[in-house]
């Protein structure tokens, strides 16, 4: 604060040209937890073009808003719930954040370490998704639960008076690396003519053998039964794709398809993984974070929708609209809830079938032929 501003008694926020506020976006989640909050990015600097915007994210996530053109700063948190006297990570990060004197502080959680987080940080105003009052300052935004996580986020920070820009994601990525991933498809063989399918059968909480089932996996021997059709039938290229814990049970869907394929499970950085996605002719996965990453580059994509809550959290892309298969079993959604931690076949992905799979990936890639 300078002299003059002192001696008035102004503030540095009161003192800062209308129009230019500096603005938190807390959303410490799982890839597509961080990518549904990018059409929120992009309003805020649509409303506030010379805004200083700043999102704080979880460490795993990063590479999926490290380029977003709209964001100024982005910052990682490796541990997101424990407590700040606990953390020497939150510690530095509020320090930090003070030296910026918010005017705003959007969090999309509920949880009280993330909102402390944002008091600590010096926001003036902090909107957050809770009940509980929090004193002056504070606004408490309602999740609606019948309508999509993006939605409800451009509600929450509606306080901020934003201009919505539409409903699609974003991630981008830096040249350099789409020149990776195509030297190194080049090098599995691949051609720019090739019918260049992904498939992505992994999504967690691994612990157990590949044919072992868990909740948001389709069983494996379906998946090579795909592959094996996608490749004798459709003469396409496949490419499976996971992180290094995936590769046992991408191993062993390669070996029942009996085809030819490239396995890229735990072989490339996120970004790498973005920038396969987008030379992808079509992209078959579970309900993960690679499915919004399709959905938000608008890669075609058919997802296998099992026990996560559909309206909430459903890959969303209005540019190129998903294809998701979803048979709504008595118990499902069950993701949450105490019936997900006692299932033990988990029918809401079983009831899926192969023919049905098989129909629609047809149907994207002759939708992408009409284009």
């Amino acid at each position: 604060m300078d002299q003059a501003n002192s001696e008035q008694g102004l503030s540095a926020a009161d003192a800062r040209p209308l129009g230019r506020p500096r603005i938190l976006i807390v959303r410490a989640g799982a890839i597509g937890d961080t990518l549904m909050t990018t059409p929120l990015v992009r309003a805020v600097r649509k409303t506030y073009p010379e805004c200083h915007l700043v999102f704080l994210c979880s460490a795993t996530a990063l590479a999926v808003v490290r380029n977003n053109p709209h964001l100024d700063r982005v910052i990682p948190i490796r541990y997101r719930h424990l407590p700040g006297w606990l953390s020497f990570e939150k510690l530095r990060i509020e320090h930090s954040l003070r030296e910026l004197d918010l005017d705003w502080a959007v969090v999309l959680e509920s949880h009280p370490s993330l909102i402390d987080l944002a008091r600590k940080a010096g926001a003036r105003r902090i909107i957050a998704y809770t009940a509980a009052d929090q004193g002056d300052g504070f606004e408490a935004a309602r999740f609606d639960p019948q309508k999509h996580s993006i939605e409800n986020h451009l509600q929450a920070a509606s306080p901020l008076g934003l201009r919505p820009d539409g409903l699609q994601m974003e991630l981008n990525n830096e040249p350099k690396t789409n020149e990776i991933v195509a030297r190194r498809l080049e090098m599995a063989g691949v051609s720019g003519s090739d019918l260049l399918v992904g498939v992505h059968a992994g999504w967690g909480g691994r612990a157990r053998k590949p044919q072992q089932t868990r909740l948001r996996s389709w069983p494996p021997d379906r998946f090579a039964e795909i592959i094996r059709w996608l490749v004798k039938e459709r003469g396409a290229r496949v490419v499976l794709t996971g992180s290094a814990a995936d590769r046992r049970l991408v191993q062993y869907i390669a070996r029942a398809a009996e085809v030819p394929s490239i396995d890229m499970a735990g072989r490339l950085s996120l970004a790498e993984l973005a920038a396969l996605i987008r030379r992808l002719n079509v992209y078959l996965t579970v309900d993960s974070g690679p499915a919004h990453m399709a959905a938000a580059v608008g890669t075609s994509l058919v997802t296998l929708w099992g026990p996560g809550i559909f309206e909430q959290t459903a890959p969303l892309s209005p540019r190129n609209p998903p294809r998701i298969l979803y048979h709504r079993v008595p118990c499902a959604p069950c993701y949450g809830t105490a019936a997900m931690k006692k299932c033990k076949d988990n029918i809401c992905m079983k009831e899926i079938q192969v023919d049905e799979v098989k129909k629609a990936l047809d149907e994207v890639l002759s939708r992408k032929c009409l284009r």
